[in-house]
Order: structure tokens, then C-alpha cells, then sequence
């Protein structure tokens, strides 16, 4: 069968042709990538001219969020979810990551079975990039070669396992350092250095922006169970990136709002 292009648990646009055999994934064909995704607009502004660290960190930290929203509203954690987007619409540098983590401990998000797998080798983690790639191990940040950054004494979070679970804990972990980055910068009043080549939380933008990864869960998600491919997309930022900046409702949202469901096609 196909599923999409709104399928509300596939980034919007993308469809796949897929067999199941059982409950068990037996073959994924990514037919029609996902839509590419505008970032915040400060984004494009950092590749123009230096900006605000404290702007640059918060608009990474609110991205990062709006993904948990999504993620909680599939696996039915409303209260989490709704907690994780009242955060990123009132985002500042006094916010805190406390609350939501430990709500996050209490529900039982990192232990849900479907956490364990959509395990990335270091070749796919590199070429998703971003929290992707530093859930993997690797600890590619175009951060580190900033002097604004520098200053703030950046180094990047990492993870190991590369599955789902460890890229959950990675956007957490992402979220928490922006949030004291974004303190620190805004009472330092620290600007970016590089305009040539910064780091999104979509990944690494140097000539060319972020761009579709969406053929990897063909290699990826094969022998898994339904509910963890399914949580594996979920986990997996792998829209391009357009060279535009973008609103302030995410098309998770629009789809919560909405009730949009998706099509399947037999």
C-alpha cells in the first residue's frame, strides 16, 4: 500500500510505498520526498550578516520543540505534547527545560518499546546531519567554528546509540544548551563571526542548505515494527531546507489544528 502525502505521522508532502508483512516492515519506498521546510528567518539573516547568538539559539531551541510536539502527539502523550508547545510559543532566555523533562521521565516516553530502534550507522547519521548525526556520535557542529560561539565555551552534546531513543535524548539535550546559550549570549551580548557557514538545527548550511535525506528510511526502517518505523520517522528531521525564512506555525501544527489524518492508497 501507499501512504501519504498527509499522512500525519510523515513530514508533510512525502509518501512511501510500502509491505508489511504482519506488524513487521518488509519493504519502504519513499515515492515523493517530503515538502522542504523553512527555518525561523533569522537563519537566513545569520547567512548575511552576524546576528544575536541569544536570537540565533532560541529560534534552534523553538524548532527543536515544535518537532517534540509532533512526536508526543503521535504517541498519544497530549499533555506532554500541548507542555512542549506552550513552551516554544513563549520561548525566552529565562525558560527552562526543567519541567517538561521530568514530565517527559514520568510518562514513560523513553522506555515506549518503539524507542529501541531505527538505528543509524555513522555514514546515514552524517549525511542527515545535525542532532541526527550528533545522537550517532559524531560530533559535527558548525558552532565550533565560530568566535561568537568560542567565546560562550561551546562544545557539542553527543550521544552514541544513534536509534530513536538516543535522538530524542540529543533534542532534549539540544534544547537544554540552547536555552543557557541564548542566557549567556543575550548578558554577554555575543554576536555570530561566521556568515558563510552556520549550523541549523536541521544541520550544517555552508554553500548549500540541508538537503532531503528522506531516502535513507528506505534503508532504514525494512524489518522494523510498524509502531517503530513509525517512531523512527517521527525522530528523523530529513525535509531540505529552503533559502527563505519561514512563520511561526509549524504544518504539525496546522495538522493538529486542522484534524488532517493523510491518505492511504491501496
Amino acid at each position: 500500500f501507499r501512504l501519504g502525502p498527509f499522512f500525519s505521522a510523515f513530514p508533510p508532502g512525502m509518501m512511501a510505498e510500502i509491505t508489511l508483512q504482519g506488524d513487521l516492515v518488509q519493504t519502504w519506498s519513499t515515492q515523493f520526498a517530503p515538502y522542504p521546510q523553512s527555518l525561523d528567518p533569522v537563519f537566513v539573516t545569520a547567512r548575511e550578516r552576524p546576528v544575536p547568538i541569544a536570537e540565533l539559539e532560541l529560534a534552534r531551541a523553538r524548532h527543536h520543540l515544535h518537532r517534540l510536539f509532533h512526536a508526543l502527539h503521535l504517541a498519544g502523550l497530549e499533555n506532554a505534547s500541548l507542555d512542549a508547545l506552550r513552551l516554544a510559543q513563549n520561548l525566552s532566555t529565562s525558560s527552562t527545560l526543567g519541567g517538561l523533562r521530568r514530565r517527559l521521565v514520568r510518562s514513560g516516553f523513553f522506555r515506549l518499546s518503539s524507542m529501541e530502534g531505527g538505528v543509524l550507522d555513522p555514514e546515514q547519521a552524517r549525511q542527515i546531519g545535525g542532532p541526527a548525526a550528533r545522537a550517532a556520535g559524531l560530533d559535527d557542529d558548525l558552532r565550533l567554528e565560530d568566535a561568537g560561539y568560542r567565546r560562550l565555551g561551546f562544545s557539542p552534546a553527543c550521544q552514541s546509540h544513534g536509534n530513536t531513543q538516543a535522538r530524542w535524548q540529543q533534542t532534549l539535550d539540544e534544547i537544554d544548551q540552547s536555552l543557557r546559550l541564548a542566557q549567556q549570549a543575550e548578558r554577554d551580548n555575543v554576536y555570530t563571526s561566521e556568515v558563510d557557514r552556520i549550523e541549523t538545527p536541521r544541520g550544517p548550511w555552508s554553500e548549500q542548505g540541508p538537503e532531503d535525506a528522506s531516502s535513507l528510511l528506505d534503508e532504514v526502517l525494512p524489518d522494523l515494527e510498524w509502531g517503530e518505523a513509525l517512531a523512527t520517522v517521527a525522530s528523523l528531521d530529513v525535509a531540505a531546507v529552503v533559502d527563505e525564512g519561514g512563520g511561526t506555525q509549524t504544518p504539525d501544527e496546522l495538522r493538529v489544528v486542522q484534524g488532517g489524518s493523510g491518505n492511504v492508497f491501496k
